[in-house]
C-alpha cells in the first residue's frame, strides 16, 4: 500500500538506470523477496505476502490485474499492482481500478524518482483502455505519507480523500463453554427474529447474485456480481457451500461467506517492538487461560478469515449479528483465530459490530486517485457509503 512509504523517504534522483516492466511468472521469486523483506513497521510489524506463488492470487472473480515492477541493476526495487473489476458507482456498473501492493525496497529508500516514473509507466499502459475510476487505501495514522501524496507533485497523480475504511478483527472463541454460549445466543436470535440460516446450494445461485447486486447498488465501489464470477471464486478457495444464506418467510434476505485466503495471500508477523517482545510471553499465558487469541511467533501467518462477500440491510441488525455468530462458530472449527470484516466508518453496521463484539480496529483512508487533465468524475462523498469488499482489497 502507499502507506508504507513516507515523506521523509522520498527524494528525487536524476539519471538513475531503472527498468520498468509488467510482472511475469519468472519474476515470482523476486516479488516474494520484496514483499517478505519490506514489512509495514509498527508495534507489530507485518508483511503482506503471496506464497506459494504471487500469481495464484491474481484476477480474482475475473478481475484484470497488472503488476508493474521496477528493476535497478537487475534487482527488483519497487512494485505496484492495479486490479480492475466491475464495481458500482452511483448505482451503475463501472470499470474501477484498485491500486495496491506498492512496495519500495529498503535499498532504495528516498527514491521519489522511482515512484514518479512508475506512475508514468502505468499511465502509458492504461492509455488505450483506462478504468473509469481508480482508488487506493493508506493507513490512516500515516499522516506523513498522506500529506505527501495529497500534494500532487509533478508526475504524480492526485490523491483525493473519500472516507475512512475500518477493518475489524473479531477474536474467535476457543474455549468450549464460550463456544456453547455463542451457539445458544445465535439460536435464540434466529428464533426470535424468525430467521433461518442455510448453506447455499446450486439452485440458490441466481437469487444469491441478485441479492449481492441489490445490496451493492446502494454503495459506491461495491463489486458487481454475476453467476460466472461467483463460480470463479472456487479457484481461490471459496466454494458455493461456503456461503450462508439467511431466509425469512421463504425469502433470501441476507448472505455472507467465510473466506480463508491463506492458500494464496498471507499476513505474516515479522516482529514486535521492544515493549511487546518483553511482555508477549505473559500476554500469551493469559490468553491461554482465557481462551483468547495469542500473539503469534515471528514468522507465523495470521490465522484469520474474511466475512466477505457480505450482503445485509443497513437496518437489519439481527441478521448481521446472526451471520457473525455463525461465522465465528465455523471459524473455530477451521482453526482460525480472527474473523475479519470491513466497513466505511459511517456505515451503521460498523457501530453494530463494534458495540456487540470485542474487536481490534485498523483504519485505512480510501482515496480516489486521479491524474491531472483527466476527465474522470469526482466521487460524490455524500451520495453513498463506500463498500469495496474487504476480501477484495
Amino acid at each position: 500500500m502507499a502507506g508504507t512509504i513516507t515523506e521523509s523517504q522520498l527524494t528525487a534522483r536524476r539519471g538513475s538506470a531503472i527498468r520498468f516492466a509488467l510482472a511475469m511468472p519468472a519474476d515470482d521469486s523476486a516479488i516474494q523477496r520484496l514483499l517478505r523483506d519490506n514489512p509495514m513497521r509498527g508495534a507489530i510489524s507485518v508483511s503482506f505476502e503471496r506464497e506459494p506463488n504471487y500469481f495464484r492470487g491474481a484476477n480474482i472473480t475475473g478481475a484484470e490485474d497488472k503488476t508493474i515492477l521496477a528493476f535497478e541493476k537487475g534487482r527488483l526495487v519497487c512494485m505496484g499492482r492495479c486490479s480492475i473489476r466491475d464495481r458500482y458507482i452511483s448505482g451503475e456498473v463501472r470499470r474501477v481500478g484498485y491500486l495496491s501492493d506498492l512496495r519500495l525496497d529498503s535499498s532504495v529508500q528516498g527514491r521519489f524518482d522511482i515512484l514518479r516514473r512508475g506512475y508514468q509507466f502505468f499511465r502509458e499502459l492504461e492509455s488505450d483502455r483506462p478504468a473509469d475510476f481508480y482508488f487506493t487505501s493508506i493507513t490512516a495514522d500515516n499522516a506523513r505519507s498522506i500529506r505527501f501524496l495529497e500534494r500532487g507533485l509533478p508526475g504524480m497523480p492526485r490523491y483525493e480523500p473519500l472516507a475512512d475504511f475500518v477493518t475489524l478483527l473479531i477474536p474467535v472463541p476457543r474455549r468450549a463453554q464460550r463456544l456453547k454460549e455463542l451457539n445458544e445466543r445465535m439460536l435464540s436470535r434466529l428464533k426470535s427474529s424468525n430467521i433461518e440460516i442455510v448453506t447455499a446450494l446450486e439452485n440458490h445461485i441466481y437469487a444469491l447474485v441478485n441479492l449481492l447486486n441489490s445490496h451493492a447498488k446502494q454503495f459506491n465501489l461495491a463489486a458487481a456480481w454475476n453467476e460466472e464470477n461467483v463460480t470463479l471464486l472456487q479457484r481461490h478457495g471459496l466454494e458455493l457451500s461456503d456461503f450462508m444464506v439467511l431466509m425469512r418467510a421463504g425469502e433470501m434476505t441476507a448472505c455472507a461467506s467465510l473466506w480463508d485466503q491463506r492458500t494464496f495471500k498471507q499476513v505474516v508477523i515479522r516482529g514486535y517492538n521492544r515493549k511487546l517482545s518483553l511482555v508477549r510471553p505473559l500476554l500469551n499465558l493469559g490468553s491461554k487461560l482465557l481462551g483468547s487469541p495469542r500473539l503469534p511467533s515471528v514468522g507465523a501467518v495470521l490465522a484469520h478469515g474474511f466475512l466477505s462477500p457480505l450482503a445485509v440491510g443497513l437496518d437489519d441488525k439481527q441478521s448481521l449479528l446472526a451471520m457473525i455468530e455463525a461465522s465465528l462458530l465455523s471459524a473455530a472449527k477451521r482453526g482460525m483465530e480472527f474473523l475479519t470484516l470491513g466497513f466505511d466508518c459511517r456505515d451503521p453496521c460498523f457501530m453494530v459490530v463494534r458495540n456487540h463484539f470485542r474487536c481490534r480496529e485498523y483504519r485505512n483512508r480510501l482515496f480516489q486517485v486521479r491524474w491531472k487533465n483527466e476527465n474522470s468524475a469526482r466521487l460524490n462523498l455524500n451520495e453513498n457509503l463506500l463498500f469495496p469488499g474487504v476480501a477484495l482489497l
